[in-house]
């Protein structure tokens, strides 16, 4: 069926978007959370060395799995966005991303902040 969308769609001269793209999605999914702690740190921290001081500091305080927990709040957006808009490759990479950092804060809670047990 997608061959044949492909074959009418080039017929009529439309192009479809390349935003349905999986690895669009995993970079989307990826850099975004990122830059929302860095969004955060301006915000409340802009005093501390961002890469040496801040982090350290959230992991000392053991909050580091809960601030990054919160940054992957604003992929909901982004995901409800491409998943009205049907890029049904683009929500793969994005929730990829999120499984990725769903083990990162797993690793982060058991083994570094020693949180969850």
């Amino acid at each position: 069926m997608e061959d044949f969308e492909k074959a009418v769609l080039e017929l009529k001269g439309i192009k479809k978007p390349k935003w349905d793209n999986y690895w669009f999605g995993l970079v989307i999914g990826i850099f975004l959370p990122l830059l929302f702690i860095f969004i955060y740190w301006m915000y409340s921290y802009s005093f501390m060395n961002f890469i040496p001081t801040f982090f350290s500091y959230l992991i000392k305080g053991k909050v580091l799995a809960p601030v990054l927990s919160m940054c992957l709040v604003p992929i909901l957006a982004v995901f409800y966005f491409f998943l009205n808009s049907e890029k049904y490759r683009t929500i793969k990479g994005i929730l990829t991303a999120v499984f990725l950092y769903g083990f990162i804060i797993l690793y982060l809670k058991i083994f570094v902040e020693e949180t969850l047990f």
